[in-house]
């Protein structure tokens, strides 16, 4: 497994699920993606073991995962019908 690249931080606002965050843009420049004529980030947000001096309680990270395409099957070929041609 990679190592995270951090990205930003966050905290999390009284008793509420949201968390406000902020991201580097210097580091995040070469991550977006295109598809369909679109771009996109692709980050994920987990919460601190504890939070730090600045009071952020979650951590961004760039989001690298890749499917193992070696572990997916090949796909099989379809049956031939006979034909009476």
């Amino acid at each position: 497994m990679n190592e995270k690249k951090y990205v930003g931080s966050g905290k999390q606002m009284g008793n509420y699920d949201l968390v406000n965050f902020t991201i580097a843009e210097e580091k995040t420049k070469d991550a977006w993606i295109e598809y369909n004529g679109k771009r996109y980030l692709k980050l994920s947000i987990g919460k601190k073991k504890e939070v730090d001096q600045y009071g952020k309680s979650h951590s961004i990270w760039l989001d690298e995962y890749v499917p193992d395409s070696a572990k997916q099957e090949p796909a099989k070929p379809l049956p031939t019908p006979d034909l009476p041609f």
